[in-house]
């Protein structure tokens, strides 16, 4: 049995099938929280944080939390939940990541033959089908502005929540319940679940009904292809969401939308509900992001040295010279290799940093691989250092 959002290696692993039948019929209501997927929220600007970095030849689980954890900030944290029928240890290679970190969580996960969605204030990873269904699950046709359908994230409901390895799922549960003091109203997971032995994980600012969903939707049995077809509803406010309609109804055809307050109600499928968060949370946080720069403006060393947006970068054992060319491309600059300088610039390199500017990382780069660079009029020269 896999399991999900494993950090750290298991010293054993034991499954024990479940001897009774597990009924979930009650998670078909839709969960109590519909606050629009919104650009000012917290959890939406974590996501558009600037990102970039390469985990080729990792494993699923480390690639998600090289885009979702932050070591040294716990407060910028990304809460994830990955499908447990997903291996997590399986090998990625979803190329360079960003530019934010929502579009690295996506690229890892497609990497993996998985899609991502983000719900309230966690990220659901794992197999299209399964997505879909937690979706509809916790969301619905109805009015999101209807009474009762307010989240409580963030207010006195929602708590951070963490559990060490080899908890079972009963002990999660029971974990959850006991933070937001016994069953609530709206508490539809089951009293009882299949045994199993989950990792360490951690779930911050979470509401309990939402963690109450996500426990017992990992034991969702065999699940009908056709729900990936069942349209579902919810709200956004984005800076121009309404620019990218018309692009999703090559995804779904029948998709509709009301637009009330700056919100955008979208009525579709999962599909289109997922590419619409792409794109939305693919775009950097635009308080963190300067203007395009101005080409005539000095040389493309000038250019690179004068950029001030921020990447978090995780990299093991990669080559200087491509690494760097990936780098700078994100300003659009390109690099002249010295062939002098090969050996240098196939040395492995591997870094592991939060909050740099890419001057800063190209400097950290090439100080490990023994590297100089130098303005050549509009490209950068990459040569050894004498």
């Amino acid at each position: 049995m896999y399991h999900p959002l494993r950090f750290q290696p298991l010293v054993c692993t034991v499954v024990v099938t479940a001897i009774s039948v597990l009924h979930l019929a009650g998670l078909s209501k839709p969960i109590a929280a519909a606050d629009p997927l919104s650009q000012t929220d917290d959890f939406a600007q974590r996501l558009r944080e600037p990102h970039t970095g390469f985990v080729d030849g990792q494993s699923l689980r480390l690639a998600i939390a090289i885009a979702s954890q932050q070591q040294t900030q716990p407060n910028r944290h990304i809460n994830t939940w990955l499908d447990r029928k997903v291996n997590p240890d399986r090998l990625v290679s979803p190329g360079g990541l960003g530019p934010t970190r929502y579009a690295s969580l996506c690229k890892v996960a497609s990497s993996a033959g998985c899609v991502c969605y983000p719900v309230d204030n966690c990220v659901l990873i794992g197999r299209a089908s399964w997505v879909a269904e937690l979706s509809h699950r916790l969301y619905s046709d109805v009015d999101d502005d209807a009474p009762g359908r307010r989240s409580r994230r963030g207010g006195a409901e929602s708590m951070d929540l963490q559990w060490p390895d080899l908890t079972t799922p009963d002990e999660a549960l029971q974990l959850v319940r006991g933070h937001s003091a016994g069953r609530q109203s709206g508490d539809h997971a089951p009293t009882a679940l299949p045994h199993d032995l989950w990792p360490e994980t951690t779930l911050r600012d979470i509401s309990p009904q939402l963690a109450l969903h996500l426990i017992a939707g990992q034991f969702l049995g065999e699940l009908p292809d056709d729900r990936i077809d069942v349209p579902f509803a919810r709200a956004y406010q984005f800076a121009r969401a309404s620019s990218v309609i018309e692009g999703l109804r090559e995804i779904d055809p029948n998709l509709q939308t009301k637009v009330s307050g700056g919100q955008i109600r979208l009525l579709a499928i999962p599909a289109a509900h997922q590419a619409f968060c792409r794109q939305m949370l693919s775009i950097p946080d635009q308080e963190q992001v300067p203007g395009p720069a101005n080409p005539a403006a000095g040389t493309a060393l000038d250019r690179l040295k004068a950029n001030q947006r921020t990447f978090s970068l995780e990299v093991v054992d990669k080559p200087a010279g491509p690494l760097i060319q990936a780098l700078v491309g994100q300003l659009g600059l390109q690099c002249q290799l010295d062939p002098a300088a090969n050996p240098q610039l196939e040395k492995r390199v591997s870094l592991s940093v939060v909050d740099q500017t890419l001057w800063q990382l190209v400097r950290l780069i090439t100080d490990q691989a023994s590297l100089k660079i130098d303005a050549a009029g509009d490209k950068l020269r990459i040569s050894a250092k004498n």
